[in-house]
Protein backbone atom coordinates (compact mmCIF):
# COMPACT_ATOMS: atom_id res chain seq x y z
CA UNK A 1 0.00 0.00 0.00
CA UNK A 2 1.52 3.05 -0.93
CA UNK A 3 2.58 5.60 2.10
CA UNK A 4 2.09 9.10 2.50
CA UNK A 5 4.77 10.80 4.39
CA UNK A 6 4.23 14.55 5.09
CA UNK A 7 6.87 16.32 5.53
CA UNK A 8 6.44 19.74 7.30
CA UNK A 9 7.30 22.24 10.75
CA UNK A 10 5.90 22.04 13.50
CA UNK A 11 4.01 25.05 13.67
CA UNK A 12 0.66 24.74 11.71
CA UNK A 13 0.88 21.43 12.15
CA UNK A 14 -1.91 20.94 14.99
CA UNK A 15 -4.53 23.29 13.00
CA UNK A 16 -3.47 20.67 9.62
CA UNK A 17 -4.06 17.34 11.96
CA UNK A 18 -7.48 19.01 13.19
CA UNK A 19 -8.80 19.86 9.57
CA UNK A 20 -7.47 16.30 8.58
CA UNK A 21 -9.46 14.57 11.49
CA UNK A 22 -13.03 16.32 10.57
CA UNK A 23 -12.15 15.48 7.17
CA UNK A 24 -11.80 11.70 7.17
CA UNK A 25 -12.87 10.98 10.48
CA UNK A 26 -9.84 10.46 12.06
CA UNK A 27 -8.57 8.07 9.77
CA UNK A 28 -5.80 9.48 8.18
CA UNK A 29 -3.73 8.59 10.75
CA UNK A 30 -3.54 4.78 9.76
CA UNK A 31 -2.64 6.49 6.17
CA UNK A 32 -0.15 9.41 6.76
CA UNK A 33 2.66 9.45 8.51
CA UNK A 34 4.19 12.99 9.76
CA UNK A 35 7.68 13.97 10.26
CA UNK A 36 8.65 17.54 11.01
CA UNK A 37 11.35 19.73 9.55
CA UNK A 38 13.63 22.25 11.64
CA UNK A 39 14.67 25.58 10.81
CA UNK A 40 17.78 23.18 9.32
CA UNK A 41 18.28 22.85 5.33
CA UNK A 42 20.56 20.60 5.09
CA UNK A 43 19.73 18.45 7.60
CA UNK A 44 16.24 18.58 6.96
CA UNK A 45 17.39 17.47 2.82
CA UNK A 46 18.99 14.48 4.31
CA UNK A 47 15.81 13.33 6.64
CA UNK A 48 13.57 13.72 3.31
CA UNK A 49 15.76 11.72 0.97
CA UNK A 50 15.90 9.00 3.88
CA UNK A 51 12.27 8.90 3.93
CA UNK A 52 12.15 8.31 -0.05
CA UNK A 53 14.06 5.59 0.11
CA UNK A 54 11.35 3.13 0.39
CA UNK A 55 9.55 2.41 -2.99
CA UNK A 56 5.85 2.43 -1.80
CA UNK A 57 6.53 5.87 -0.25
CA UNK A 58 5.48 9.41 -1.22
CA UNK A 59 6.77 12.36 0.50
CA UNK A 60 5.14 15.59 0.45
CA UNK A 61 7.14 18.56 1.90
CA UNK A 62 7.24 22.08 2.85
CA UNK A 63 9.09 23.97 -0.17
CA UNK A 64 10.43 26.67 2.26
CA UNK A 65 12.53 24.57 4.50
CA UNK A 66 14.08 22.01 1.74
CA UNK A 67 16.48 22.68 -1.70
CA UNK A 68 14.83 21.91 -4.53
CA UNK A 69 17.57 19.26 -5.29
CA UNK A 70 15.84 16.97 -3.60
CA UNK A 71 12.78 16.29 -5.84
CA UNK A 72 12.62 13.42 -7.60
CA UNK A 73 9.58 10.86 -8.76
CA UNK A 74 8.37 10.30 -4.79
CA UNK A 75 9.44 13.65 -3.68
CA UNK A 76 6.87 16.88 -3.71
CA UNK A 77 7.56 20.26 -2.80
CA UNK A 78 5.09 22.77 -2.22
CA UNK A 79 4.25 25.60 -0.42
CA UNK A 80 2.51 26.09 3.07
CA UNK A 81 -1.28 25.97 1.21
CA UNK A 82 -0.70 24.39 -1.74
CA UNK A 83 0.99 21.69 0.97
CA UNK A 84 -2.45 21.59 3.05
CA UNK A 85 -4.67 21.60 -0.13
CA UNK A 86 -2.59 18.23 -1.97
CA UNK A 87 -2.98 16.33 0.99
CA UNK A 88 -6.45 16.55 1.43
CA UNK A 89 -6.87 16.30 -2.13
CA UNK A 90 -5.00 12.65 -1.19
CA UNK A 91 -6.76 12.01 1.33
CA UNK A 92 -10.34 12.64 -1.00
CA UNK A 93 -8.83 10.75 -3.91
CA UNK A 94 -7.77 7.85 -1.36
CA UNK A 95 -12.09 7.64 -0.64
CA UNK A 96 -11.34 8.73 2.90
CA UNK A 97 -12.78 12.20 2.72
CA UNK A 98 -16.54 10.85 4.70
CA UNK A 99 -18.53 13.85 2.96
CA UNK A 100 -17.61 12.88 -0.69
CA UNK A 101 -17.25 9.01 0.15
CA UNK A 102 -20.51 9.21 1.35
CA UNK A 103 -22.24 11.20 -2.29
CA UNK A 104 -20.03 8.36 -4.14
CA UNK A 105 -21.11 5.02 -2.47
CA UNK A 106 -24.69 6.54 -2.56
CA UNK A 107 -24.53 7.66 -6.31
CA UNK A 108 -23.86 3.85 -6.88
CA UNK A 109 -27.66 2.83 -6.45
CA UNK A 110 -30.92 3.58 -7.58
CA UNK A 111 -32.25 4.73 -3.34
CA UNK A 112 -33.15 8.20 -2.71
CA UNK A 113 -30.32 9.27 -0.36
CA UNK A 114 -30.03 12.66 2.00
CA UNK A 115 -26.87 14.66 1.95
CA UNK A 116 -24.23 13.45 4.81
CA UNK A 117 -24.08 16.80 6.73
CA UNK A 118 -27.88 16.19 7.09
CA UNK A 119 -27.46 12.40 7.91
CA UNK A 120 -24.53 13.29 10.54
CA UNK A 121 -26.54 16.07 12.20
CA UNK A 122 -29.37 13.96 13.58
CA UNK A 123 -26.75 12.38 15.30
CA UNK A 124 -26.24 15.75 17.03
CA UNK A 125 -29.86 15.63 18.27
CA UNK A 126 -29.20 13.03 20.49
CA UNK A 127 -25.60 13.20 21.67
CA UNK A 128 -24.12 17.13 20.98
CA UNK A 129 -21.18 15.91 22.21
CA UNK A 130 -20.31 12.82 20.25
CA UNK A 131 -22.87 12.85 17.39
CA UNK A 132 -21.13 14.54 14.69
CA UNK A 133 -17.91 12.59 14.92
CA UNK A 134 -20.14 9.28 15.40
CA UNK A 135 -22.35 10.16 12.51
CA UNK A 136 -18.81 11.02 10.61
CA UNK A 137 -17.33 7.94 11.46
CA UNK A 138 -19.86 5.49 10.57
CA UNK A 139 -19.95 6.94 6.84
CA UNK A 140 -16.67 7.23 6.86
CA UNK A 141 -16.93 3.54 6.43
CA UNK A 142 -19.58 2.75 4.21
CA UNK A 143 -19.30 1.15 1.35
CA UNK A 144 -21.93 -0.15 -1.94
CA UNK A 145 -20.76 -3.05 -3.76
CA UNK A 146 -21.60 -1.89 -7.06
CA UNK A 147 -22.12 -4.21 -10.94
CA UNK A 148 -18.46 -3.95 -11.71
CA UNK A 149 -17.93 -4.94 -7.73
CA UNK A 150 -19.89 -7.85 -8.09
CA UNK A 151 -18.58 -9.14 -11.34
CA UNK A 152 -14.81 -8.43 -10.23
CA UNK A 153 -15.95 -11.00 -7.33
CA UNK A 154 -16.64 -13.50 -9.50
CA UNK A 155 -13.86 -13.54 -12.20
CA UNK A 156 -11.47 -15.37 -12.84
CA UNK A 157 -12.52 -18.54 -11.06
CA UNK A 158 -11.91 -21.96 -12.29
CA UNK A 159 -13.77 -23.77 -14.55
CA UNK A 160 -16.86 -25.61 -13.77
CA UNK A 161 -19.76 -27.94 -15.25
CA UNK A 162 -22.36 -25.55 -14.75
CA UNK A 163 -23.19 -22.59 -12.54
CA UNK A 164 -26.52 -21.66 -10.66
CA UNK A 165 -28.28 -18.88 -8.87
CA UNK A 166 -31.40 -18.25 -6.86
CA UNK A 167 -34.15 -16.29 -7.27
CA UNK A 168 -35.97 -16.22 -4.26
CA UNK A 169 -39.74 -16.37 -3.19
CA UNK A 170 -39.17 -12.40 -2.22
CA UNK A 171 -41.48 -11.00 -5.53
CA UNK A 172 -38.93 -8.69 -5.68
CA UNK A 173 -35.78 -10.06 -4.75
CA UNK A 174 -32.80 -8.25 -5.25
CA UNK A 175 -31.30 -11.72 -6.63
CA UNK A 176 -32.62 -10.69 -9.90
CA UNK A 177 -30.19 -7.87 -10.22
CA UNK A 178 -27.56 -10.17 -9.42
CA UNK A 179 -28.31 -12.35 -12.46
CA UNK A 180 -27.69 -9.41 -14.70
CA UNK A 181 -23.87 -9.14 -13.74
CA UNK A 182 -23.55 -13.33 -14.02
CA UNK A 183 -25.27 -13.54 -17.38
CA UNK A 184 -23.11 -11.06 -18.88
CA UNK A 185 -20.32 -12.88 -17.44
CA UNK A 186 -20.73 -16.37 -17.93
CA UNK A 187 -21.45 -18.57 -20.61
CA UNK A 188 -25.56 -18.43 -20.75
CA UNK A 189 -25.58 -21.96 -21.83
CA UNK A 190 -24.08 -23.68 -18.67
CA UNK A 191 -26.24 -20.78 -16.34
CA UNK A 192 -29.38 -22.07 -14.77
CA UNK A 193 -31.86 -20.64 -12.08
CA UNK A 194 -31.33 -23.46 -9.02
CA UNK A 195 -34.91 -24.92 -10.02
CA UNK A 196 -33.67 -25.46 -13.55
CA UNK A 197 -30.19 -27.43 -13.54
CA UNK A 198 -29.68 -30.06 -16.15
CA UNK A 199 -29.31 -33.83 -16.01
CA UNK A 200 -25.61 -34.09 -15.04
CA UNK A 201 -23.23 -36.94 -14.42
CA UNK A 202 -22.20 -37.26 -10.76
CA UNK A 203 -18.55 -36.09 -11.12
CA UNK A 204 -20.01 -32.80 -12.88
CA UNK A 205 -19.31 -29.74 -10.79
CA UNK A 206 -21.62 -26.85 -10.12
CA UNK A 207 -20.79 -23.65 -8.79
CA UNK A 208 -23.41 -21.32 -6.83
CA UNK A 209 -23.39 -17.40 -6.83
CA UNK A 210 -24.82 -15.36 -3.75
CA UNK A 211 -23.89 -11.85 -3.06
CA UNK A 212 -23.14 -12.35 0.71
CA UNK A 213 -23.74 -14.29 3.60
CA UNK A 214 -23.54 -12.33 6.83
CA UNK A 215 -24.66 -14.84 9.80
CA UNK A 216 -24.86 -17.97 7.18
CA UNK A 217 -28.37 -19.43 7.23
CA UNK A 218 -29.71 -18.38 4.20
CA UNK A 219 -26.82 -19.70 2.72
CA UNK A 220 -26.75 -22.95 3.91
CA UNK A 221 -30.36 -23.69 3.64
CA UNK A 222 -29.66 -22.76 -0.14
CA UNK A 223 -26.75 -25.08 -0.37
CA UNK A 224 -29.30 -27.69 1.36
CA UNK A 225 -32.34 -27.21 -1.38
CA UNK A 226 -29.80 -27.63 -4.34
CA UNK A 227 -29.35 -31.44 -2.84
CA UNK A 228 -33.32 -32.03 -2.18
CA UNK A 229 -35.09 -33.41 -4.88
CA UNK A 230 -38.54 -32.00 -5.04
CA UNK A 231 -41.94 -30.95 -7.47
CA UNK A 232 -40.46 -26.99 -7.51
CA UNK A 233 -36.67 -28.44 -9.41
CA UNK A 234 -36.03 -30.18 -12.23
CA UNK A 235 -33.22 -32.00 -11.24
CA UNK A 236 -31.47 -32.03 -7.69
CA UNK A 237 -27.60 -32.69 -6.93
CA UNK A 238 -26.44 -36.03 -5.96
CA UNK A 239 -24.71 -36.21 -2.68
CA UNK A 240 -21.46 -36.55 -4.44
CA UNK A 241 -21.23 -33.73 -6.24
CA UNK A 242 -18.88 -31.24 -5.92
CA UNK A 243 -20.34 -27.71 -5.37
CA UNK A 244 -18.69 -24.32 -5.29
CA UNK A 245 -20.41 -21.79 -3.40
CA UNK A 246 -19.04 -18.71 -4.56
CA UNK A 247 -19.57 -15.36 -1.95
CA UNK A 248 -18.88 -12.03 -2.79
CA UNK A 249 -18.60 -11.16 1.50
CA UNK A 250 -18.25 -13.38 4.66
CA UNK A 251 -18.01 -13.47 8.23
CA UNK A 252 -16.43 -15.38 10.77
CA UNK A 253 -19.78 -16.25 12.06
CA UNK A 254 -21.46 -17.48 8.82
CA UNK A 255 -17.85 -19.07 8.03
CA UNK A 256 -18.27 -21.36 11.18
CA UNK A 257 -22.32 -21.62 11.48
CA UNK A 258 -22.45 -22.95 7.43
CA UNK A 259 -19.42 -25.52 8.70
CA UNK A 260 -21.52 -26.42 11.82
CA UNK A 261 -24.80 -27.31 9.65
CA UNK A 262 -22.88 -28.70 6.59
CA UNK A 263 -21.88 -31.39 8.85
CA UNK A 264 -25.13 -32.29 10.15
CA UNK A 265 -25.95 -32.71 6.32
CA UNK A 266 -23.01 -34.93 6.08
CA UNK A 267 -24.10 -37.00 8.94
CA UNK A 268 -27.51 -37.22 7.46
CA UNK A 269 -26.01 -38.13 4.09
CA UNK A 270 -27.25 -35.11 2.08
CA UNK A 271 -23.34 -34.46 0.85
CA UNK A 272 -20.19 -36.13 1.09
CA UNK A 273 -17.92 -35.26 3.01
CA UNK A 274 -16.01 -31.89 1.66
CA UNK A 275 -18.26 -31.86 -1.59
CA UNK A 276 -19.27 -28.69 -1.09
CA UNK A 277 -16.26 -25.64 -0.78
CA UNK A 278 -17.48 -21.89 0.39
CA UNK A 279 -14.92 -19.08 -1.16
CA UNK A 280 -15.23 -15.33 -1.14
CA UNK A 281 -12.69 -13.01 -2.65
CA UNK A 282 -9.27 -12.20 -0.86
CA UNK A 283 -10.43 -9.43 1.58
CA UNK A 284 -14.13 -9.69 1.68
CA UNK A 285 -13.82 -11.92 4.66
CA UNK A 286 -14.29 -10.25 7.68
CA UNK A 287 -14.88 -10.95 11.73
CA UNK A 288 -17.60 -9.81 13.49
CA UNK A 289 -15.32 -9.28 16.53
CA UNK A 290 -12.98 -6.42 16.45
CA UNK A 291 -9.60 -8.48 17.00
CA UNK A 292 -8.07 -5.01 18.39
CA UNK A 293 -11.26 -3.34 19.49
CA UNK A 294 -12.84 -6.36 21.27
CA UNK A 295 -16.03 -5.30 20.30
CA UNK A 296 -18.92 -6.99 18.34
CA UNK A 297 -19.90 -5.60 14.74
CA UNK A 298 -17.89 -4.50 11.44
CA UNK A 299 -18.71 -1.22 12.06
CA UNK A 300 -16.79 -1.09 15.49
CA UNK A 301 -13.42 -2.19 14.88
CA UNK A 302 -11.17 0.82 13.50
CA UNK A 303 -9.60 2.10 16.22
CA UNK A 304 -8.62 5.52 14.43
CA UNK A 305 -12.14 5.85 13.86
CA UNK A 306 -13.35 4.75 17.49
CA UNK A 307 -10.86 7.46 19.06
CA UNK A 308 -11.83 10.29 16.76
CA UNK A 309 -15.22 9.73 18.29
CA UNK A 310 -14.46 9.76 21.64
CA UNK A 311 -11.32 8.35 24.00
CA UNK A 312 -13.90 5.77 25.45
CA UNK A 313 -13.30 3.42 21.97
CA UNK A 314 -17.14 2.29 23.19
CA UNK A 315 -19.10 4.95 22.75
CA UNK A 316 -19.53 4.56 19.13
CA UNK A 317 -20.91 1.27 19.56
CA UNK A 318 -23.22 2.82 22.53
CA UNK A 319 -24.56 5.80 20.62
CA UNK A 320 -25.31 3.41 17.93
CA UNK A 321 -26.84 1.26 20.13
CA UNK A 322 -29.22 3.89 22.05
CA UNK A 323 -30.62 5.09 18.67
CA UNK A 324 -30.49 1.17 17.18
CA UNK A 325 -32.86 0.17 19.92
CA UNK A 326 -35.75 3.04 19.20
CA UNK A 327 -35.29 2.35 15.37
CA UNK A 328 -35.57 -0.99 15.19
CA UNK A 329 -35.68 -2.85 18.87
CA UNK A 330 -35.54 -6.41 17.62
CA UNK A 331 -32.31 -5.97 15.30
CA UNK A 332 -31.13 -2.29 16.76
CA UNK A 333 -27.61 -3.01 15.13
CA UNK A 334 -28.55 -5.56 12.48
CA UNK A 335 -28.79 -8.83 12.29
CA UNK A 336 -27.32 -10.50 15.14
CA UNK A 337 -25.13 -7.52 15.96
CA UNK A 338 -23.34 -7.42 12.82
CA UNK A 339 -23.87 -4.01 12.57
CA UNK A 340 -22.16 -3.83 8.44
CA UNK A 341 -21.54 -0.84 6.58
CA UNK A 342 -21.60 -2.90 3.83
CA UNK A 343 -24.69 -2.66 1.03
CA UNK A 344 -25.33 -3.37 -2.73
CA UNK A 345 -26.81 -1.33 -5.31
CA UNK A 346 -29.44 -3.89 -5.84
CA UNK A 347 -30.38 -4.38 -1.90
CA UNK A 348 -29.89 -3.34 1.37
CA UNK A 349 -29.10 -6.32 3.81
CA UNK A 350 -30.44 -6.68 7.03
CA UNK A 351 -27.22 -7.05 8.52
CA UNK A 352 -26.46 -3.52 7.93
CA UNK A 353 -26.70 -1.01 10.37
CA UNK A 354 -30.78 0.15 10.78
CA UNK A 355 -29.38 3.49 11.10
CA UNK A 356 -28.80 3.20 7.65
CA UNK A 357 -31.85 2.00 6.12
CA UNK A 358 -34.84 2.44 8.56
CA UNK A 359 -36.39 5.41 7.67
CA UNK A 360 -39.29 7.63 9.58
CA UNK A 361 -38.82 6.11 13.27
CA UNK A 362 -39.18 7.95 16.29
CA UNK A 363 -35.96 8.82 18.19
CA UNK A 364 -35.85 10.66 21.33
CA UNK A 365 -33.06 13.93 21.02
CA UNK A 366 -30.75 14.81 23.91
CA UNK A 367 -33.26 17.55 24.79
CA UNK A 368 -36.28 15.17 25.13
CA UNK A 369 -37.95 15.87 22.13
CA UNK A 370 -38.89 13.13 19.60
CA UNK A 371 -38.20 13.55 15.61
CA UNK A 372 -38.53 11.06 12.89
CA UNK A 373 -34.75 9.63 11.94
CA UNK A 374 -34.06 10.01 8.22
CA UNK A 375 -32.47 6.78 6.99
CA UNK A 376 -29.44 7.74 4.72
CA UNK A 377 -30.28 5.57 1.72
CA UNK A 378 -34.31 4.94 1.57
CA UNK A 379 -35.63 2.01 -0.49
CA UNK A 380 -39.45 1.60 -1.39
CA UNK A 381 -38.39 -2.35 -0.68
CA UNK A 382 -37.77 -1.65 2.68
CA UNK A 383 -41.21 -0.01 3.15
CA UNK A 384 -43.34 -1.68 0.69
CA UNK A 385 -41.91 -5.30 0.21
CA UNK A 386 -44.47 -8.07 -0.64
CA UNK A 387 -44.92 -10.58 1.52
CA UNK A 388 -43.01 -13.52 0.39
CA UNK A 389 -45.06 -16.15 -2.36
CA UNK A 390 -45.27 -19.57 0.01
CA UNK A 391 -45.71 -20.93 -3.74
CA UNK A 392 -42.31 -20.64 -4.87
CA UNK A 393 -40.57 -23.07 -2.35
CA UNK A 394 -42.04 -27.00 -1.29
CA UNK A 395 -43.69 -27.67 1.45
CA UNK A 396 -40.33 -29.34 2.89
CA UNK A 397 -37.88 -27.10 1.81
CA UNK A 398 -35.13 -25.70 3.63
CA UNK A 399 -36.07 -22.15 2.02
CA UNK A 400 -39.48 -22.83 3.24
CA UNK A 401 -39.28 -21.79 6.76
CA UNK A 402 -37.86 -18.43 5.77
CA UNK A 403 -40.63 -17.81 3.12
CA UNK A 404 -43.42 -18.35 5.96
CA UNK A 405 -41.68 -15.92 8.25
CA UNK A 406 -40.95 -13.04 6.24
CA UNK A 407 -43.57 -10.63 7.68
CA UNK A 408 -43.50 -6.85 7.13
CA UNK A 409 -42.67 -5.43 10.01
CA UNK A 410 -43.84 -1.70 11.78
CA UNK A 411 -41.01 0.62 12.75
CA UNK A 412 -41.64 3.46 12.32
CA UNK A 413 -43.81 3.06 8.58
CA UNK A 414 -40.68 0.87 7.92
CA UNK A 415 -40.03 -2.59 7.41
CA UNK A 416 -37.05 -4.86 8.53
CA UNK A 417 -37.77 -7.39 5.61
CA UNK A 418 -34.92 -5.16 3.36
CA UNK A 419 -32.71 -7.74 1.95
CA UNK A 420 -32.08 -10.02 -0.44
CA UNK A 421 -28.82 -11.23 1.01
CA UNK A 422 -28.30 -12.16 4.39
Amino acid sequence: MLRLIVAMPEDGLRGAKSRWDELSAGAWVDHIEICTLSADKAANDNLVTSLAGSLDALVYVSQHLTSASVARFNIVRFKKHELIEQIEDWLDGKNLNWRTRSRRECAKTPYRSIPPDEWVSQFFKVDPVLGRRAGAALLAQLRIASAADLASYFDDLPAVDQNAFFLGADPHSGDMSLVGVLSANIDNNVLHDSRRLPVMKKQHQVRLFCDGSWSGGETLRRVHCLFKACDKKSHALHSSQRLDVRLGFITDVAEKRIARDLEKLVQEKVVNEGAVRVTCPEGNRFSVLGAKSGQKGLAFQNLALLRYVDADEKALRKLCKSIGDQILPDKPLGTNDIASCIGFWYSLPAAMLPLFIIDGADVVGADGVVFKWRALLRSKHTTTGLVDDPLHHCASCPLADRSAAVQPTDVGCSTATIEASE
